[in-house]
């Protein structure tokens, strides 16, 4: 009996009284931080049983770990907002399957899918599983979208597989939230969550979002180790994280410089890198042949200056095709010819150079003649590209003038289930000027960039007198 007792009592430490720090709004039981009108990114906290808001996340010297991010340079451009459910000790409140389908209703009905590109959950406890409630209930159809904004959940001492000290605990209390934190064996809420779970990861894209993190506690609440390593047990990306703190306090980190704090930290932004990542691979390089002058290839009479080159475009995913995608690129030399050699898994594509190669010469009284002209600029469209699709196509560039020196790759494209469309702005680099080797990069610029057009004229210019 004595052993019954204490576990209740570790269990009721984890709760703490309901209030919201001044510098929040509460819009229903999210609470949202101050952040940037241009913030795009959004981190949740989700409390577990008998906790709140505020003491579910607060060291014992008074440090929130929502307020830690806040102050975090690293987290520039992130919006903070904690989640508030009634947990009860004593009384009857709403089970886990009714916390989720409230917390979903009012990300739906905010407009927080559409509102930021990126989420982020950190859910102690209770809360990971009303987190992964709402992620299962979003795998179909209609709702994959709202999904693939969800970056990451971060599970924190979640018992996937439940907690002894759940049931003990459900013998005097009227919360259904015990129950349904039952041992996983005699559980089917549980199993059930754990098999929806194990089928949205399966069914994830590339890149696979949502991410899953996972740590636990190894340090006992008062004599009882509340959730370990067995009980947290579920699909993460990464190795399950051991953290040397207890239930309660593995979620109250007392500076950035805490275990817990650096690990998710770290997940978060890691995560948020891959997300800005470009889809789509392509490369550019230089054939090795070396033609004779005044050979005929592609049409053109071949000049000592003259260089070939081979560019390719492949998606890379098994399950995701790429809509709208608009290509532009800007060469380090005029194109004096171009052409699409293959193309595979492609809809609408479409290679050109400037849709008007010449100018108009022209004395005071009428236009002498069109003259033609080659441009170191290159469109490319298509209006799919399936899974695994790829195009290649070849062009030919004349070496005879200084590279430019703002040579660049622009390309813009949306998702098949995304709206937003994406944009990547790349530097095409000269390795070698005797040569004609160059270099898409691919680390993605930022900010604007300058371009360089150029143009040389098809045939020598003759300006006759006015």
């Amino acid at each position: 009996m004595a052993k019954i007792l204490l576990h209740i009592i570790a269990f009721i430490l984890v709760a703490g009284c309901s209030t919201l720090p001044d510098d929040t709004t509460s819009t229903g039981d999210l609470a949202f931080s101050s952040a940037p009108e241009s913030s795009d990114k959004l981190i949740v906290f989700v409390h577990g049983v008998f906790g709140d808001p505020v003491n579910s996340w607060t060291s014992q010297a008074g440090v929130t770990w929502p307020d830690l991010i806040k102050g975090d340079e690293r987290f520039r451009g992130f919006t903070v907002a904690t989640y508030r459910c009634d947990s009860p000790f004593l009384h009857r409140s709403s089970g886990i399957a009714e916390i989720t389908e409230r917390l979903l209703h009012q990300l739906e009905d905010q407009d927080i899918f559409g509102k930021f590109h990126e989420v982020y959950f950190i859910a102690h406890s209770m809360g990971g599983l009303v987190v992964k409630g709402v992620l299962v209930n979003l795998n179909r159809p209609s709702q994959i979208k709202k999904l693939r904004t969800v970056k990451a959940v971060l599970y924190i001492s979640t018992p996937a597989q439940g907690a002894n000290m759940a049931e003990v605990s459900s013998w005097l209390s009227a919360n259904p939230q015990l129950r349904d934190m039952q041992r996983a064996d005699f559980n089917s809420f549980l199993q059930a969550l754990e098999n929806q779970w194990q089928n949205l990861i399966r069914d994830r894209g590339t890149p696979p979002f949502p991410q899953s993190f996972c740590a636990y506690e190894t340090k006992p609440t008062h004599g009882v180790v509340i959730v370990n390593r067995i009980f947290a047990a579920t699909f993460c990306d990464q190795n399950p994280h051991p953290v040397d703190e207890d239930h309660s306090n593995i979620a109250k980190p007392s500076s950035r410089g805490s275990d817990i704090y650096i690990w998710a930290r770290a997940r978060i932004l890691d995560t948020s890198t891959l997300t800005q990542d470009a889809k789509l691979e392509y490369f550019l390089r230089k054939t090795r042949y070396n033609y004779r002058p005044g050979l005929d290839v592609e049409g053109v009479e071949w000049k000592e200056s003259y260089r070939e080159y081979e560019f390719t475009m492949r998606n890379p995913s098994k399950t995701e095709r790429v809509v709208d995608l608009r290509l532009r690129f800007a060469f380090p030399w005029p194109v004096i010819a171009s052409r699409l050699s293959c193309q595979e898994g492609c809809e609408g594509l479409a290679f050109t150079g400037i849709e008007d190669a010449s100018f108009k010469i022209e004395t005071q009284h009428q236009i002498t003649k069109l003259q033609g002209y080659w441009t170191n600029l290159i469109n490319i469209g298509a209006t799919t590209m399936f899974p695994e699709a790829v195009f290649r196509g070849k062009i030919i560039m004349t070496t005879e003038f200084p590279p430019s020196d703002s040579a660049s790759l622009t390309v813009g494209y949306r998702d098949g289930t995304d709206a937003n469309k994406k944009s990547f702005f790349h530097r095409i680099s000269v390795l070698d000027t005797a040569t004609g080797t160059v270099k898409i990069e691919p680390e993605p610029l930022k900010g604007k960039q300058k371009t360089s057009i150029q143009f040389m004229p098809k045939e020598p210019i003759e300006f006759k007198g006015r």
